[in-house]
Formats: structure tokens, C-alpha cells, sequence
């Protein structure tokens, strides 16, 4: 009788062990397939969220900027990065007017609008709301501050090689 319950105890040990194995090996199977995925949409969300400092430098790469231009580029980009993109997450634009938004912005260059005839026909393909609109024109103007601020870093001879005009002075037009 002894024997018998140890040929059970075994039978189940054996048992047990095998769904352990299996249980275990599924695991890592799922692990294994699993982890190159979340690396993947992490590489994704990284290549979404350029880096203004970097973004810029870029833009500004016939200037040939100096290291020393370079490092206060990153310090205007870590001073004006977040008013920027606050403004841009208060805008709050939804995939519909991110892609008309962008579809408009082609068709304008395309057809050579520039200025307020550009930004009124991109405005008007996408739909906003008078709070986007305002939003919008708060990332436009702390935008504006930003490039204006690393215009002023440019020696003439960068501006010219940028391609950067001397702003046309006379008299500002007075409002009626």
C-alpha cells in the first residue's frame, strides 16, 4: 500500500512539474516577443518629440553656428521649450486638424502664399475654436520670441549666409 502512494506522490510530482515547465517556458516566450514591441513604440514616442535645442541648431546649419552658439541655443531652447509646448498642448488639435492643418501648409507653399493670406487659409482648413485660435497665436508668438532670440545670437555674417534679411524700418502702421 506504501508503494502505491508513492507511485501517486510521484505521478503528481511529475504532473506538477510539467504544467511548472510549460507554465514557466510560455512565459518567457511571451516576454521574449514582448519586450522587442515596447522597445519599438518607445523608439516611436522618442522620434515624435524632437528636441527644440537640436530641432534648431539643425535649421541653422548654414550659419555654421559655434559651440559657444550652440550651447546658448540649448539654454533659449530649455527656457522657451516649455512656454512653447504649454501653448501647443493648450491648443489641444485633434488628428482631423493636425492633417488639414498640415495638407494646407503644403497647398500654400505650393501656391505661394506667404504671411497672414497663408496662415487665414491654413486657419480656416482647420476648423479651430476661438480658444485654439488664441492658443495658436500664443505658440506663434512664443515661437516668434524664441527664433528671434537665436537671430540675435548670429553674428551678420551668419544671418547672410542663413539667408536672414535686416527687418525693413519705416513707420509701423497705426491701428484705426
Amino acid at each position: 500500500m506504501d508503494a502505491n502512494r508513492c507511485c501517486q506522490a510521484t505521478i503528481v510530482e511529475i504532473d506538477f512539474m510539467r504544467r511548472f515547465t510549460k507554465n514557466l517556458l510560455l512565459l518567457g516566450l511571451v516576454l521574449a516577443v514582448a519586450s522587442p514591441l515596447s522597445a519599438a513604440d518607445e523608439k516611436k514616442k522618442k522620434k515624435r518629440q524632437p528636441n527644440l535645442a537640436a530641432q534648431t541648431i539643425k535649421k541653422f546649419a548654414k550659419a555654421e553656428l559655434t559651440d559657444e552658439q550652440q550651447a546658448k541655443v540649448k539654454e533659449l531652447a530649455a527656457e522657451h521649450g516649455p512656454k512653447i509646448a504649454a501653448a501647443r498642448k493648450k491648443a489641444a488639435l485633434s488628428a482631423e486638424q493636425k492633417a488639414a492643418r498640415s495638407k494646407a501648409l503644403k497647398d500654400n507653399k505650393a501656391a505661394g502664399k506667404k504671411g497672414k493670406e497663408a496662415r487665414a487659409a491654413v486657419d480656416a482648413a482647420s476648423k479651430l475654436s476661438d480658444e485654439q485660435k488664441a492658443a495658436m497665436a500664443e505658440t506663434r508668438k512664443a515661437s516668434g520670441a524664441f527664433n528671434a532670440a537665436v537671430v540675435a545670437l548670429l553674428s551678420p555674417e551668419q544671418k547672410q549666409k542663413q539667408g536672414i534679411k535686416a527687418p525693413k524700418k519705416g513707420k509701423k502702421k497705426k491701428d484705426s
